[in-house]
């Protein structure tokens, strides 16, 4: 052991030179970098800020840092980033919406993996998967408009090869076969886009332009960002909400509770589910690989706000 009088002047040395360990060297000796890598499809979709925010906090605790990516929904770059992960000297992975079924089971068996709205179906791959329960809160938000009387509902979708966007579609179709309204992908009240403004700007416009016997008197909307765009237009094209049309949404307190009505939606818990994302990579590294496949379901929360007008309707 080290004796005080030794160890207050090395300290001392250490206070005044402001030294700090060369992490580099460190991780040479440990084998671990403490750096974690976060890759999303867009950095400017709020969601992702949200939960990089939670993710960090909590990283943080376990003296980890985090190193972000963003694919931009291009498969090319998506693969190059997943290549540069799997040669660098990080710990641990967390993926949010990638879509390379190959490389991310490769990069699994080199690293912990999480996932969250993506979950990848080889046997081979070995990680962790994380979600709001997609399914269930379309499924709630489609009810509650039946219940309100409306029977023309379309939905502004994400893109169907990620599995958040399809569990929100099936649960929607789900809801209105209880009705026998039997819905599906190519029904003009069905839009698949990505998740962006633009693209729920693009979907409205679509809808809303459709004449008055077939245009939707309600819309589930599938995200935040959708959702903006389809205020958007709304405001544009002077279109009152819920007057003319009723719509609900799927999306995070953080921004539905300060924009300039009060949505219907379903609460995803991005907080939660980023604390949950970042205690199962750390947990996932200090095992060392011995854990099974995992799945995890977060539940969402209604809040009834003032976008669905009641009214009665039957079916076409």
């Amino acid at each position: 052991p080290v004796r005080p009088d030794t160890a207050r002047i090395v300290q001392a040395a250490i206070d005044k030179l402001e030294y700090s360990p060369n992490s580099i060297a460190s991780s040479l000796k440990t084998e671990r970098s403490h750096i974690i890598g976060y890759v999303v499809t867009d950095i400017r979709n709020t969601v992702f800020t949200f939960l990089m925010a939670a993710i960090q906090g909590v990283l943080w605790e376990y003296n980890y840092s985090m190193m972000l990516f963003a694919t931009n929904g291009d498969p090319a770059k998506e693969a190059a980033i997943l290549r540069f992960i799997s040669m660098q000297k990080i710990d641990g992975a967390i993926l949010n919406s990638c879509t390379n079924t190959q490389a991310i089971t490769r990069l699994s068996k080199k690293i912990p993996v999480v996932l969250s709205g993506n979950d990848i179906a080889d046997p081979d791959f070995v990680g962790d998967f994380v979600d709001s329960d997609n399914h269930a809160a379309a499924y709630m938000l489609t009810s509650h408009l039946i219940a309100n009387g409306h029977r023309r509902i379309g939905i502004i979708n994400g893109p169907y090869n990620l599995d958040v966007s399809t569990e929100r579609f099936r649960g929607y179709q789900a809801a209105m076969s209880a009705i026998g309204i039997h819905m599906n992908e190519s029904s003009p009240l069905v839009c698949e886009s990505a998740f962006d403004i633009s693209s729920g700007y693009a979907a409205a416009d679509s809808m809303l332009r459709l004449n008055a016997a077939r245009r939707p008197t309600a819309l589930v909307v599938a995200n935040n960002e959708l959702l903006k765009g389809v205020l958007t237009y709304c405001n544009d094209r002077g279109i009152h909400i819920p007057d003319e049309v009723s719509v609900v949404t799927i999306g995070n307190r953080h921004e539905l509770d300060h924009l300039f009505l009060s949505p219907t939606y379903m609460e995803t818990n991005l907080e939660e589910m980023g604390d949950r994302l970042a205690r199962l990579i750390v947990e996932r590294i200090e095992t060392e690989g011995k854990l099974p496949k995992r799945t995890f379901r977060l539940p969402a929360f209604f809040h009834d706000g003032n976008t669905v007008r009641e009214l009665h309707e039957t079916a076409p």
